[in-house]
Protein backbone atom coordinates (compact mmCIF):
# COMPACT_ATOMS: atom_id res chain seq x y z
CA UNK A 1 0.00 0.00 0.00
CA UNK A 2 1.67 3.11 -0.83
CA UNK A 3 1.93 6.34 1.69
CA UNK A 4 -1.24 8.24 0.23
CA UNK A 5 -3.60 5.28 0.11
CA UNK A 6 -2.38 4.45 4.06
CA UNK A 7 -2.94 7.94 4.69
CA UNK A 8 -6.51 7.67 2.98
CA UNK A 9 -7.51 5.07 4.83
CA UNK A 10 -6.32 6.06 7.80
CA UNK A 11 -7.99 9.60 7.64
CA UNK A 12 -11.56 6.95 6.56
CA UNK A 13 -11.21 5.37 10.00
CA UNK A 14 -10.92 8.33 11.93
CA UNK A 15 -13.37 10.47 9.96
CA UNK A 16 -15.91 6.96 10.04
CA UNK A 17 -15.24 6.79 14.05
CA UNK A 18 -15.98 10.92 14.55
CA UNK A 19 -19.34 9.95 12.05
CA UNK A 20 -20.41 7.26 14.70
CA UNK A 21 -19.79 9.30 17.76
CA UNK A 22 -21.70 12.04 15.91
CA UNK A 23 -24.62 9.23 15.29
CA UNK A 24 -24.35 8.20 18.88
CA UNK A 25 -24.79 11.78 19.77
CA UNK A 26 -27.60 12.66 17.51
CA UNK A 27 -25.34 15.47 15.82
CA UNK A 28 -27.14 16.79 12.67
CA UNK A 29 -23.75 18.78 12.19
CA UNK A 30 -21.95 15.64 12.54
CA UNK A 31 -23.93 13.62 9.27
CA UNK A 32 -23.71 16.38 6.90
CA UNK A 33 -19.50 17.06 7.95
CA UNK A 34 -18.48 14.27 8.08
CA UNK A 35 -20.56 11.34 5.99
CA UNK A 36 -20.04 13.25 2.49
CA UNK A 37 -16.45 13.82 3.72
CA UNK A 38 -15.98 10.10 4.22
CA UNK A 39 -17.66 9.03 1.12
CA UNK A 40 -15.50 11.38 -0.54
CA UNK A 41 -12.48 9.13 0.93
CA UNK A 42 -13.55 5.93 -0.67
CA UNK A 43 -13.51 7.84 -4.10
CA UNK A 44 -10.59 8.65 -3.49
CA UNK A 45 -9.14 5.40 -3.09
CA UNK A 46 -10.82 4.33 -6.36
CA UNK A 47 -9.01 6.92 -7.78
CA UNK A 48 -5.54 6.10 -6.34
CA UNK A 49 -5.81 2.32 -7.15
CA UNK A 50 -5.50 4.38 -11.46
CA UNK A 51 -9.20 2.90 -12.45
CA UNK A 52 -8.17 2.20 -16.45
CA UNK A 53 -10.39 -1.04 -17.12
CA UNK A 54 -14.35 -0.97 -18.12
CA UNK A 55 -14.68 -3.02 -14.63
CA UNK A 56 -12.76 -0.16 -13.05
CA UNK A 57 -14.84 2.63 -14.85
CA UNK A 58 -18.09 0.76 -13.68
CA UNK A 59 -17.03 0.32 -9.99
CA UNK A 60 -16.24 4.18 -9.62
CA UNK A 61 -19.33 5.10 -11.44
CA UNK A 62 -21.18 2.83 -8.52
CA UNK A 63 -19.41 4.81 -6.10
CA UNK A 64 -19.97 7.68 -7.26
CA UNK A 65 -23.84 6.91 -6.71
CA UNK A 66 -23.17 5.41 -3.21
CA UNK A 67 -21.75 8.68 -2.34
CA UNK A 68 -25.15 10.48 -3.69
CA UNK A 69 -27.45 8.33 -1.91
CA UNK A 70 -25.06 8.90 1.14
CA UNK A 71 -25.69 12.52 1.57
CA UNK A 72 -29.68 12.26 0.45
CA UNK A 73 -29.96 9.81 3.24
CA UNK A 74 -29.06 12.43 6.12
CA UNK A 75 -32.88 14.21 5.59
CA UNK A 76 -35.53 12.30 6.57
CA UNK A 77 -37.85 13.38 4.48
CA UNK A 78 -39.47 11.37 2.01
CA UNK A 79 -38.54 12.96 -1.27
CA UNK A 80 -34.82 12.65 0.24
CA UNK A 81 -34.76 8.83 1.09
CA UNK A 82 -36.28 7.92 -2.43
CA UNK A 83 -33.76 10.40 -4.32
CA UNK A 84 -31.01 8.02 -1.92
CA UNK A 85 -32.74 4.94 -2.64
CA UNK A 86 -32.96 5.73 -6.38
CA UNK A 87 -28.87 6.73 -6.46
CA UNK A 88 -28.50 3.35 -4.13
CA UNK A 89 -30.39 1.34 -6.76
CA UNK A 90 -28.46 2.90 -10.13
CA UNK A 91 -25.29 1.95 -7.56
CA UNK A 92 -25.98 -1.80 -7.64
CA UNK A 93 -26.79 -1.57 -11.65
CA UNK A 94 -23.31 -0.16 -11.82
CA UNK A 95 -21.44 -3.11 -9.64
CA UNK A 96 -23.56 -5.68 -11.34
CA UNK A 97 -22.74 -4.06 -14.83
CA UNK A 98 -18.87 -4.76 -13.39
CA UNK A 99 -19.03 -7.36 -12.57
CA UNK A 100 -20.26 -8.67 -15.82
CA UNK A 101 -16.64 -7.81 -17.17
CA UNK A 102 -15.37 -10.68 -14.55
CA UNK A 103 -17.46 -13.60 -16.20
CA UNK A 104 -20.67 -13.99 -17.64
CA UNK A 105 -23.94 -13.46 -15.48
CA UNK A 106 -26.17 -15.34 -18.19
CA UNK A 107 -26.05 -18.34 -15.86
CA UNK A 108 -25.87 -17.53 -12.09
CA UNK A 109 -24.92 -20.02 -9.48
CA UNK A 110 -27.68 -21.55 -8.24
CA UNK A 111 -26.87 -22.29 -4.99
CA UNK A 112 -26.43 -18.24 -4.65
CA UNK A 113 -30.01 -17.58 -6.37
CA UNK A 114 -31.91 -19.75 -4.10
CA UNK A 115 -29.71 -18.41 -1.03
CA UNK A 116 -30.66 -14.87 -1.90
CA UNK A 117 -33.65 -15.23 -3.52
CA UNK A 118 -34.76 -16.74 0.11
CA UNK A 119 -33.03 -14.29 2.14
CA UNK A 120 -35.06 -11.44 -0.08
CA UNK A 121 -38.51 -13.13 0.55
CA UNK A 122 -37.84 -13.48 4.11
CA UNK A 123 -36.49 -10.12 4.46
CA UNK A 124 -39.51 -8.46 2.12
CA UNK A 125 -42.40 -10.56 4.35
CA UNK A 126 -40.51 -8.52 7.47
CA UNK A 127 -41.24 -5.13 6.13
CA UNK A 128 -44.09 -5.62 3.71
CA UNK A 129 -46.97 -4.74 6.56
CA UNK A 130 -44.15 -0.92 7.38
CA UNK A 131 -43.42 0.18 3.83
CA UNK A 132 -47.02 1.66 2.92
CA UNK A 133 -46.82 3.91 -0.11
CA UNK A 134 -42.88 2.90 -0.66
CA UNK A 135 -44.17 -0.79 -1.68
CA UNK A 136 -43.06 0.22 -5.01
CA UNK A 137 -39.58 1.20 -4.90
CA UNK A 138 -38.64 -0.84 -1.99
CA UNK A 139 -39.72 -3.68 -3.83
CA UNK A 140 -37.43 -2.83 -7.11
CA UNK A 141 -34.55 -1.82 -4.62
CA UNK A 142 -34.31 -5.40 -2.92
CA UNK A 143 -34.63 -7.19 -6.41
CA UNK A 144 -31.94 -5.19 -7.79
CA UNK A 145 -29.67 -5.64 -4.48
CA UNK A 146 -30.46 -9.60 -4.76
CA UNK A 147 -29.25 -9.61 -8.06
CA UNK A 148 -25.88 -7.18 -7.43
CA UNK A 149 -25.65 -9.56 -4.69
CA UNK A 150 -25.94 -13.21 -6.71
CA UNK A 151 -23.94 -11.68 -9.07
CA UNK A 152 -20.91 -10.96 -6.98
CA UNK A 153 -21.08 -14.86 -5.78
CA UNK A 154 -21.29 -15.55 -9.36
CA UNK A 155 -18.06 -13.61 -9.38
CA UNK A 156 -16.47 -15.48 -6.30
CA UNK A 157 -17.39 -18.79 -7.82
CA UNK A 158 -15.84 -17.74 -11.15
CA UNK A 159 -12.61 -16.61 -9.56
CA UNK A 160 -11.84 -18.73 -6.21
CA UNK A 161 -8.87 -16.70 -5.69
CA UNK A 162 -8.88 -13.40 -3.25
CA UNK A 163 -10.08 -11.04 -5.71
CA UNK A 164 -13.46 -13.35 -5.94
CA UNK A 165 -13.71 -13.77 -2.48
CA UNK A 166 -13.03 -9.60 -1.56
CA UNK A 167 -16.07 -9.11 -4.03
CA UNK A 168 -18.32 -11.34 -2.55
CA UNK A 169 -17.56 -9.77 0.92
CA UNK A 170 -17.99 -6.57 -0.26
CA UNK A 171 -21.71 -7.06 -1.47
CA UNK A 172 -22.41 -8.92 1.72
CA UNK A 173 -21.45 -6.41 3.64
CA UNK A 174 -23.71 -3.92 1.62
CA UNK A 175 -26.43 -6.07 1.83
CA UNK A 176 -26.60 -6.39 5.32
CA UNK A 177 -25.72 -2.62 6.00
CA UNK A 178 -29.01 -1.97 3.78
CA UNK A 179 -30.77 -4.09 6.04
CA UNK A 180 -30.29 -2.08 9.08
CA UNK A 181 -31.03 0.93 6.85
CA UNK A 182 -34.51 -0.64 6.38
CA UNK A 183 -34.96 -1.17 10.10
CA UNK A 184 -34.20 2.35 10.84
CA UNK A 185 -36.37 3.54 8.33
CA UNK A 186 -39.59 1.69 8.23
CA UNK A 187 -39.48 -0.42 11.87
CA UNK A 188 -37.39 0.70 14.90
CA UNK A 189 -37.32 4.87 13.85
CA UNK A 190 -33.59 6.41 14.20
CA UNK A 191 -32.46 4.59 16.66
CA UNK A 192 -28.47 4.26 17.04
CA UNK A 193 -28.15 0.31 16.77
CA UNK A 194 -29.34 0.66 13.58
CA UNK A 195 -25.68 2.83 12.66
CA UNK A 196 -23.64 1.17 15.15
CA UNK A 197 -24.30 -1.81 13.11
CA UNK A 198 -24.66 -0.61 9.83
CA UNK A 199 -22.15 2.06 9.29
CA UNK A 200 -18.99 0.09 9.45
CA UNK A 201 -20.79 -2.70 7.28
CA UNK A 202 -21.60 0.00 4.32
CA UNK A 203 -18.29 1.63 4.86
CA UNK A 204 -16.25 -1.27 5.06
CA UNK A 205 -18.17 -2.94 1.63
CA UNK A 206 -17.46 0.48 -0.29
CA UNK A 207 -13.69 0.47 0.86
CA UNK A 208 -13.40 -2.96 -0.63
CA UNK A 209 -15.11 -2.37 -3.79
CA UNK A 210 -12.87 0.84 -4.03
CA UNK A 211 -9.49 -1.48 -3.51
CA UNK A 212 -10.40 -3.72 -6.45
CA UNK A 213 -10.22 -1.38 -8.83
CA UNK A 214 -6.36 -2.20 -10.50
CA UNK A 215 -6.51 -5.86 -9.21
Amino acid sequence: MTPSLAATVVAAVTLAALLWWGERTASARARWALKPATSALFLLVAFLQGPGSAYDVWIVAGLALCAVGDVALISRERSWFLTGLVAFLLGHAAYIAAFSQRTSLAAPDPLAVALVAATGLGIFLYLRPRVGRMLVPVVAYMVVISVMLAAAWTVAVAEPGVSGRRLLLAAVLFYLSDITVARDRFVTGPRFLNRLVGLPLYYSAQFLFAFSIGG
